[in-house]
């Protein structure tokens, strides 16, 4: 068994790794056939891609020497479905005996496939407004096509979920999409606040307001919409002291197209966005090539060991309350933090449950 050693100002700390990994997300395309104004990838500025027949077979094979692993996550921040090897990735998925979800904004689904193949779970993105998935309506006539079929085939897979991101702008409607979704067997609904990319963006994150009474009625809003219908993932609409990592908490990893190993997706690809109207650059990071190491050498790394346990302990900065944060030069990127941290969480909006994915 592996052990790491780290002096701490209160003693010595000792890490013993272990292979329990238990859900695994795949990005295996950072491409996408739409154009979202409000996508982080407007912003990245590294090479695109899909993932390779080769790296994939070889994920499933290292996922053998983790026994905890029981779901696989299609998603990423592009459009998984535009992988030229999509179906049968699905299929060696579930021929594996692994639950796998699908996050899609549903524009390439062949829906009886989906059905076939037994997808758990089918996420799909859907909003109202100018920034984000130009979809409602196609997806209302998506999911009505997907139940008609559920039926007729007598089966209960995949399970229909939404996820899908509120502004200012666009909030109201959210009990209009919750009603006209419900009757084709929606289950859950994914909800997450705006994190601008463009500085036109700024301003229409509903976070960022200390309106107290625009607060009560947007959690009435959802609560009316959701409540003894469907169950829900919500945000925080305020800034909490307390922080909780979904990715670190759940024991869960993202694998890029690439094969490259990051702990979460906001440090999946170089990029941009805006954290409380500071504008921030993002730089990508990894602790290995599932390509070049085994997943699990990866995984129990001393590395990536100790950047969990930093992140279930909290052990960062708070960049976002901080008084000195104005003119701090630690706040303009990722790369490193005022305690030494590489890289820095210290003012992620998912660590502070802001920012929600399925």
């Amino acid at each position: 068994m592996k052990e790491y050693n780290f002096i701490m100002k209160s003693g010595e700390l000792i890490l013993r790794p272990k292979n329990d990994l238990k859900k695994v997300y795949i990005e295996l395309s950072s491409r996408c056939n739409l154009d979202c104004p409000m996508c982080f990838k407007n912003t990245f500025t590294d090479e695109e891609g899909f993932m390779s027949k080769k790296t994939f077979d070889k994920i499933l094979f290292d996922l053998k020497e983790f026994p905890e692993v029981e779901h696989i996550i299609f998603g990423g921040i592009g459009e998984c479905s535009m992988n030229p090897h999509f179906w049968d990735m699905i299929k060696k998925v579930k021929d594996d005996g692994y639950m796998i979800t699908i996050t899609s904004n549903g524009y390439l689904l062949n829906i009886e496939n989906i059905i076939d193949l037994k997808v758990d779970e089918l996420v799909i993105s859907v909003e109202t407004g100018d920034v984000g998935h130009p979809s409602f309506k196609y997806v209302e006539k998506l999911l009505k096509e997907i139940s008609e079929l559920k039926n007729k085939r007598n089966t209960g897979k995949p399970a229909i979920s939404i996820e899908t991101v509120l502004t200012k702008e666009n909030y109201e409607d959210f009990g209009k999409i919750v009603k006209s979704l419900l009757p084709y067997g929606v289950r859950k609904v994914v909800i997450s606040n705006l994190l601008p990319v463009y500085e036109n963006f700024v301003g229409l994150e509903l976070y960022n307001d200390d309106n107290k009474e625009k607060d009560i009625k947007i959690r009435k809003l959802i609560s009316n919409a959701v409540t003894a219908k469907v169950s829900a993932v919500i945000p925080n609409f305020k800034l909490k002291t307390e922080r909780n990592c979904n990715f670190i908490e759940k024991n869960a990893t993202v694998i890029r197209w690439d094969g490259e190993i990051v702990p979460c997706y906001r440090f999946l690809h170089d990029g941009g966005e805006y954290v409380y109207g500071q504008k921030k650059e993002i730089k990508y990071y990894s602790f290995g090539n599932v390509n070049k190491e085994s997943l699990s050498e990866i995984w129990t790394s001393k590395d990536y060991t100790w950047f969990r346990y930093k992140v279930k302990n909290s052990l960062y900065p708070s960049c976002t309350d901080c008084d000195l944060k104005d003119g701090c030069q630690f706040i303009e990127t990722t790369e490193r933090d005022c305690w030494g941290n590489e890289p820095s969480c210290s003012d992620c909006l998912w660590w502070r449950n802001i920012i929600m994915c399925p």
